[in-house]
């Protein structure tokens, strides 16, 4: 992973640049022994309308932890009638292009992409530059959890809907749209108008 440095991020947002901002909810926490349950993307660029990518994996049930069940909390009976991960994961490497990706605590959804795409006899994603909120909470000595986050930024959110993966996606977008607001890049605040 190649981490973006967040005024390199504002300076890229503002320049046009086009970013997936991505979340993975998966069996467990062990990146190269368990599996993605669901996953979801959204095409982040300025002035431009996101699209969106959600879908859950077919795995098997009794693989999920029963942390990671009361965490996501997915119905077993959608994951087993869900589409092979080796078809979802095409699909998703097709909507993401060659973009940079953007998530919250990133070398976690990242190394677990790449460990299922891996083990579902991919390549690995192409692009491994990242973008990673929770560091740059961190480094502004903001607690680090997506909720405790969204709270700072004003970001309102529904409790119970957290942790299905295209939820917490739009939620960090907000975020990320509140944080390139709060630095604009100066000649970009003020125009004259005549």
């Amino acid at each position: 992973m190649k981490p973006i440095p967040f005024q390199d991020l504002v300076r890229r947002f503002y320049s046009g640049e086009s970013f997936v901002v991505f979340d993975t909810e998966t069996t467990g926490l062990n990146t190269f022994h368990d599996d993605i349950i669901e996953i979801a993307g959204l095409i982040w660029e300025k002035g431009k309308e996101p699209k969106t990518f959600q879908e859950l994996m077919k795995v098997n049930p009794n693989k999920i932890t029963p942390g990671a069940w009361e965490v996501h909390q997915i119905p077993a009976e959608e994951i087993e009638s869900a589409r092979s991960p080796k078809e979802v994961l095409s699909d998703f490497i097709r909507f993401c292009g060659d973009r940079a990706l953007i998530a919250h605590n990133v070398k976690f959804d990242y190394d677990m992409l790449n460990s299922n795409l891996i083990q579902h006899g991919m390549k690995p994603y192409q692009n491994e530059e990242t973008a990673c909120t929770v560091g740059y909470a961190r480094e502004q000595m903001m607690p680090a959890k997506l909720i405790e986050v969204a709270r700072h930024w004003g970001v309102e959110f529904e409790g119970d809907q957290f942790h299905r993966a295209l939820y917490d996606v739009r939620v960090l977008t907000e975020i990320l749209n509140r944080m390139m607001k709060k630095h604009e890049p100066e000649e970009l605040q003020y125009s004259l108008i005549f």
